[in-house]
């Protein structure tokens, strides 16, 4: 019964997923064993948090998030709060994501495809973010 109504739900919110999901396995790929960030591109993560730091924060925000989607497609409206703030929360990551892959661009003079990608993920989540609004119904048109 519970998966009928996540099933249902899903359809409704698959950008919401995508991004939940992409962040996850985003962190998860930077928890892998490697040194993925001794490439340019990479310098202004290694700066700020490290590989293990960005790679915790992003798997644990992007789990959060998954937890909050599966919860409210079981329990409508009991987690749109923590879906919203997980949004709010990936749309900065994203958005830092895409900074720091910018940053490594311009250090290494070669624009890499990460920079437009993520950055068209941040748009998403931020788009996520007015939908769960407009769920709530935070907007006030009188």
């Amino acid at each position: 019964m519970i998966l009928v109504h996540v099933k249902r739900k899903a359809r409704k919110r698959a950008s919401e997923w995508f991004c939940a999901i992409n962040l996850a396995l985003f962190g998860l790929t930077l928890l892998a064993p490697g040194a993925l960030f001794s490439a340019p591109a990479y310098a202004a993560f290694q700066a700020v948090l490290g590989e293990t730091g960005t790679g915790v924060l992003a798997f644990g925000l992007g789990l959060v998030w998954v937890g909050g989607l599966v919860v409210n497609g079981a329990r409508q409206g009991l987690t749109s709060t923590v879906r919203a703030t997980c949004c709010f929360a990936g749309a900065i990551v994203y958005g830092l994501i895409t900074a720091a892959y910018l940053i490594g661009a311009m250090g290494s003079g070669v624009l890499s495809p990460p920079v437009a990608g993520n950055g068209a993920i941040t748009i998403l989540a931020l788009c996520c973010l007015y939908w769960i609004g407009e769920e709530k119904g935070c907007r006030n048109d009188a």
